[in-house]
């Protein structure tokens, strides 16, 4: 049977030292202020959170695109809160009826 292309004849073959290109050690310099090179440097900066005014809510770090991005987060709080009413009062309901039916101990 012949061997498929490609493939190593020995297991040293497979395990052979393949060099690679050297990693730069220090990272690249950055341009003294007031050169053009400078104003690229800042320009590669994370962008800065932009916070919303006091009236879309209050103690919200979130920015209009992000809060609409988290849309989803509302409907669950919702449903997180009607689930917790239904079990309460489901609760209340087992309650009357073990004690009206003298199950309680």
């Amino acid at each position: 049977m012949a061997r498929r292309a490609g493939k190593a004849a020995s297991r040293k073959a497979r395990q052979r030292n393949v060099p690679r290109a050297p990693r730069p050690s220090e990272p690249a310099p950055v341009p003294p202020v007031g050169t053009p090179d400078a104003r690229e440097a800042t320009s590669l900066d994370p962008p800065r959170r932009v916070t919303a005014p006091l009236s879309a809510g209050v103690g919200s770090t979130l920015s209009s695109r992000e809060r609409a991005e988290y849309h989803y987060v509302e409907r669950d709080l919702r449903n997180i809160g009607i689930l917790t009413a239904l079990m309460a009062v489901l609760l209340f309901v087992a309650w009357l009826a073990f004690s009206a039916l003298g199950l309680t101990g």
